[in-house]
C-alpha cells in the first residue's frame, strides 16, 4: 500500500537514500483512511518492511550499498504508550462478561503481555498449569488472504511467559477444565464468532481483527476508554510487572519477547522503580559481612 506504488517499478540499484527520505516524508504526510494523522510508530512499521528489502538485496550482493543505512530511522512514539490501572482493566473486562471468555481474554492480555496475534494462536497445550506459564510458540497474522498461523516475529518471541497473578492462574485452570475440547491439546484456546452472528463457537477460529473491531473497541468505549488498543494491555503488563518488582528489566524483556533488552529499556525505563533503599540495605549488609570494620571518618577541625 505504501512501498510498492513508490518503488515497485524502480530498479533497486537506482534507489538512493534521498529517495527513501522523500518517500518517508510522503508516508508521514498522508493521513490514514479515517483521516487521523499517522504516528511515527506507524511510519516505523512501514519503513522496516522497505529496510528489510534493501538489507536482503545487499546480503545477496544485488546492490553494492544499502541506502537505508544513511536514512534517519523513524522512532516509535513511546511517549504515547497508554497504561491502564488495574481498576480500568477490570472495568473493561466487566463490559465483556456477556460474552465469556472474552472477559478473561482481556485480563489475560493485561496480566501476561502477550500480543493479540500470539493470544489468537494459543492452543490448549500452550497453557502449562503445572509450571504456571504460557508457552508462546506460534503467532497469527492478518493478511490479504485472511489469518495465517506462523512462527513468532523473532527468535526471542518464542518464550515461556509466567502467569504472575494468582487470580488469573486460578481462572485459567477453571476455564481449561470447562473447555469443550480440553482433551484435544491442539484445539484453539479461544472461541471465534459464528459468521453473521454474535454467537461464540469453539468450532470457529478466533479472529483477532474481528474481535478488536466488533467486541474490544465497543467495550472500551462503554468503559470510558475510547481509542484503546489491545496492544496497550501489553504496556499495562510491563508497567505492573516493573512497579510491583515482580520482574526486573531483563526478566521483563524475556517475558515480553522483545528482540533485545535495549528495546525494553528504551520503552519502559521511565517505569523503573526509583526507590533504591532495599538495594542499598542489601549492598551495605554484604559489604559489612565481607570486610573489616572501617574507621569512622575524622571530622575536619
Amino acid at each position: 500500500m505504501h512501498a510498492y506504488p513508490a518503488f515497485g517499478n524502480r530498479r533497486i540499484s537506482t534507489l538512493k537514500a534521498a529517495d527513501i527520505d522523500d518517500w518517508l516524508a510522503g508516508v508521514r504526510a498522508k493521513p490514514k483512511a479515517n483521516g487521523v494523522q499517522r504516528t511515527e510508530t506507524s511510519v516505523l512499521g512501514t519503513y522496516k518492511v522497505v529496510q528489510k528489502v534493501f538489507s536482503d538485496a545487499y546480503a545477496h550482493r544485488l546492490i553494492p550499498f544499502n541506502p537505508s543505512i544513511a536514512v534517519t530511522k523513524p522512532k516509535a512514539d513511546t511517549a504515547e504508550a497508554r497504561f491502564l490501572s488495574v481498576e480500568e482493566v477490570n472495568r473493561l473486562a466487566a463490559e465483556m462478561t456477556v460474552q465469556p471468555p472474552y472477559d478473561l481474554l482481556v485480563r489475560f492480555g493485561a496480566l501476561t503481555g502477550l500480543r493479540i496475534g500470539e493470544v489468537a494462536a494459543l492452543r490448549i497445550r500452550d497453557v502449562d498449569l503445572r509450571r504456571g506459564e504460557v508457552q508462546v510458540r506460534r503467532n497469527m497474522t492478518h493478511t490479504s488472504k485472511g489469518n495465517v498461523l506462523g512462527t513468532p516475529k523473532t527468535a526471542r518471541a518464542v518464550r515461556d511467559v509466567p502467569t504472575l497473578d494468582d487470580g488469573l492462574f486460578r481462572d485459567l485452570g477453571v476455564y481449561l477444565r470447562q473447555h469443550p475440547h480440553r482433551d484435544n491439546l491442539e484445539a484453539g484456546l479461544c472461541p471465534g464468532k459464528v459468521p453473521g452472528h454474535n454467537k461464540l463457537s469453539y468450532e470457529h477460529t478466533f479472529d483477532p481483527k474481528g474481535f478488536y473491531r466488533y467486541t474490544f473497541k465497543p467495550a472500551a468505549a462503554r468503559a470510558g476508554l475510547d481509542g484503546l488498543h489491545f496492544h496497550e494491555l501489553r504496556h499495562t503488563f510491563a508497567t505492573l510487572a516493573l512497579e510491583s518488582r515482580a520482574l526486573d528489566m531483563h526478566e521483563l524483556s524475556r517475558a515480553m519477547g522483545h528482540a533485545s533488552y535495549a528495546i525494553t529499556d528504551e520503552i519502559y525505563a521511565h517505569v523503573r522503580p526509583r526507590d533504591f533503599s532495599a538495594h542499598r540495605a542489601a549492598f551495605s549488609a554484604h559489604i559489612s559481612a565481607v570486610s573489616a570494620p572501617v574507621a569512622p571518618v575524622r571530622q575536619i577541625s
